[in-house]
C-alpha cells in the first residue's frame, strides 16, 4: 500500500535524526510532487498501491534527505509570501522570518506613487520579485555578487510576471548602480565565520557566500548600511534582516551614521529581534 512505502520513508528519515514531525512534512510533499496530487488525493488513495511513477526518484530523494539535504534543493522550490520560488543550491533557502521585511517595505510604501526600491543580495529573488508583485507601479533594482544565483533571480522573475519592472545586476551591495531609491531592503550574510561548525547539517548545504559574515558576523551589516547612506533619498527607509543577538551591534553601527536613524526593530515569532526598521530622515 501506498501508506506503507510513505511510513518506510518516514522511518528512514527519523532514523537519520530529522524529527518525526519534519519527516512526515517532507515524505507528504515529495509524494505530491512527484505524483502531481493534492493532498486530499493522496490521502484519499493511502489504501491502494503505490503508483509505479513514484519510482526510482522518490527514493532517490529520501536519499538525498537523509544525507540532510534541504528539501527546498531536493524538490526545487520553496513558498514564499504565497508564492513558489525556485531554489537551487546556488541561493539561500527562504525562511519565514524573511517575509517580515516585505511586511514593513508594504507599510513604508503606501501612498509612494512609483517607488524605486532596491534588494541587495537578492539570492532568489524573493524580496524583489515579491515587492514588484505586489506594488505594480514600483520598478526594482536587484543586486548579487553570484551569477548562479541571479539565474535563478531571473527565473522567478520571469515566472511570476515581473521581469519588464526588475533589473538584475552582479555587482557587490549597491556599487556602480545609478540613482537612488525610496526603500532598499537585504538580508545580508550575518553569521559569525565560526559559528559554521555549529549550524545544523541542512542550514552547511546552503552557500556560505550567503550565510558568512566575517568574524563578527557584521561584515555585510555594515556594508548595506553605507549603500543605504549612499543611495536613499531623503525620507527614505532601508529594512534589513540581521541575526540572533545582533540588535546592539545593528543599533550601533546605525548610530555612527549620521543620516541614518533606527525606527524600530521588528521581533520574529519566537521572539527575537530580528528586522530592522531605519530612517534616513
Amino acid at each position: 500500500m501506498l501508506a506503507d512505502t510513505l511510513a518506510a520513508a518516514r522511518a528512514k528519515l527519523v532514523e537519520a535524526g530529522i524529527r518525526a514531525d519534519e519527516a512526515m512534512i517532507d515524505v507528504d510533499v515529495y509524494a505530491r510532487t512527484i505524483l502531481g496530487w493534492d493532498r486530499a488525493t493522496l490521502l484519499a488513495n493511502l489504501r491502494e498501491p503505490a503508483p509505479p511513477q513514484l519510482e526510482p526518484r522518490f527514493s532517490e530523494w529520501i536519499s538525498r534527505r537523509e544525507r540532510r539535504e534541504p528539501t527546498a534543493y531536493i524538490v526545487g522550490k520553496r513558498e514564499f509570501w504565497g508564492r513558489d520560488f525556485l531554489v537551487t543550491p546556488a541561493v539561500l533557502v527562504p525562511r519565514p522570518e524573511t517575509e517580515f521585511i516585505v511586511q514593513e517595505s508594504l507599510a513604508l510604501t503606501i501612498g509612494v506613487r512609483a517607488p524605486r526600491i532596491a534588494d541587495i543580495g537578492t539570492g532568489s529573488g524573493i524580496l524583489a520579485v515579491t515587492l514588484a508583485a505586489e506594488l505594480p507601479h514600483a520598478t526594482v533594482v536587484a543586486t548579487d555578487l553570484s551569477s548562479d544565483a541571479l539565474v535563478v533571480a531571473r527565473e522567478n522573475g520571469e515566472r511570476l510576471g515581473v521581469a519588464g519592472r526588475t533589473t538584475f545586476v552582479r555587482t557587490s551591495y549597491l556599487d556602480d548602480v545609478d540613482g537612488v531609491f525610496d526603500l532598499i531592503v537585504a538580508n545580508p550574510p550575518y553569521v559569525r565565520d565560526s559559528d559554521k561548525s555549529a549550524l545544523a547539517r541542512d542550514v552547511r548545504h546552503e552557500p556560505d557566500v550567503a550565510l558568512f559574515g566575517g568574524p563578527d558576523g557584521l561584515r555585510d551589516v555594515g556594508g548595506v548600511l553605507d549603500a543605504a547612506v549612499a543611495k536613499l533619498k531623503l525620507g527614505g527607509w532601508f529594512v534589513m534582516e540581521f541575526g540572533y543577538g545582533q540588535e546592539d551591534d545593528v543599533r550601533r553601527l546605525v548610530g555612527a551614521r549620521a543620516s541614518l536613524r533606527v525606527d524600530h526593530i521588528r521581533d520574529d515569532l519566537q521572539g527575537i529581534a530580528r528586522t530592522a526598521i531605519i530612517h534616513k530622515p
